[in-house]
Parts: structure tokens; sequence; C-alpha cells
């Protein structure tokens, strides 16, 4: 194989993705990559699965839950905004 690794630019455009959104991956660790010196190299492997396809993105992140209701019934509102 010529080429083992990419550059960020390269494997931003085989996903169809901009390069800020591959550091991201890459911080995560969806993304496997090493560090040569400065730059960064992604491996092909991770970049195109056999069929040609990118591997699928992860799922997003779940919602936070939402505060609980302040006690003592009617509080004007304050209760949701957390003010005391």
């Amino acid at each position: 194989m010529p080429n083992e690794y990419l550059s960020i630019p390269e494997a931003a455009a085989i996903l169809g993705i901009s390069r800020i959104a591959v550091f991201k991956r890459v911080k995560k660790g969806t993304l496997p990559a090493i560090r040569i010196g400065r730059n960064w190299a992604v491996p092909a492997f991770a970049v195109a699965a056999p069929g040609g396809r990118p591997p699928p993105a992860p799922p997003p992140a779940p919602a936070p839950a939402a505060p609980p209701a302040a006690p003592g019934g009617d509080d004007g509102g304050m209760g949701e905004m957390g003010w005391d």
C-alpha cells in the first residue's frame, strides 16, 4: 500500500467534513491518529472501510437532565432559572 497514512486535510476530504471536525474526532478518540512531529497522520484503513464508505459517526451524547423543581410550590418561576 503506497500511502498507509493520510494527512488531516486528506482525511477531511475523503470523509466530507472539515479539518477541524477531523481534529475533534482525533481528540475524542473516535478516529485513530498518530503524531509525527507537529503533524497528525490518520491511518488509511480508519478513513475508508472496505466498501469504500467512511466509518459511521459516533452516536450523539445524551442531553443533560433538567434540574429538579424547587420545593414549596409557586416561586414565581425563579426555581426554573436556578435562582434562590
